[in-house]
């Protein structure tokens, strides 16, 4: 795409619109996404490593509070998430090593505690980076599969500011 397409994805976002990036192997090259007017939107840099191993998607302890992700994993009380188990989801093969930039929110991680879902603001919108092309593997169930559907839903909800899903929230 043309240098003036990302700029004015980058113009919308920042302007109240939402981004998600699911990040496959281009986005660790020379000729990734974040080599482009985009950047100042993204999350997270790429580090060019590619790590191409089966993990099974973590939610981090952030995560655990965040309306994005908690309760994904099935746990319900601070006991049920205080416990070291992961959830039985199905494993993915491919992650895309990024560095968070500062202030933004690392929700999952992936292969050695590396960051899978880094959430972020940019002027008035939201950006959601999800750094493996994989999450597909949930839905056809492999090895059990995950809740893929109920990720991607909470993900793009957040993005467009729903309320329920705002981390400040407050019901009474």
């Amino acid at each position: 795409l043309p240098a003036s397409y990302f700029d004015n994805i980058r113009a919308y976002v920042e302007q109240g619109g939402a981004l998600l990036i699911a990040a496959g192997p281009d986005f660790a090259s020379a000729q990734s996404i974040y080599r482009s007017p985009l950047a100042p939107a993204i999350p997270g840099e790429p580090t060019s490593q590619v790590f191409e191993t089966g993990f099974r998607p973590e939610i981090t302890d952030l995560g655990r509070r965040h309306p994005v992700t908690q309760g994904l994993d099935g746990r319900t009380t601070a006991e049920e998430a205080a416990d070291p188990a992961d959830p039985a989801w199905g494993r993915w093969f491919r992650l895309i090593d990024v560095a968070p930039k500062p202030d933004t929110e690392t929700v999952m991680q992936g292969v050695e505690g590396k960051p899978l879902l880094v959430l972020d603001r940019m002027g008035e919108g939201r950006v959601a980076l999800l750094t493996s092309d994989q999450v597909w593997l949930w839905a056809r169930g492999f090895e059990g599969g995950g809740p893929q559907a109920e990720l991607l839903r909470r993900v793009a909800h957040w993005s467009m500011k729903e309320p329920d899903l705002e981390e400040e929230s407050l019901q009474v």
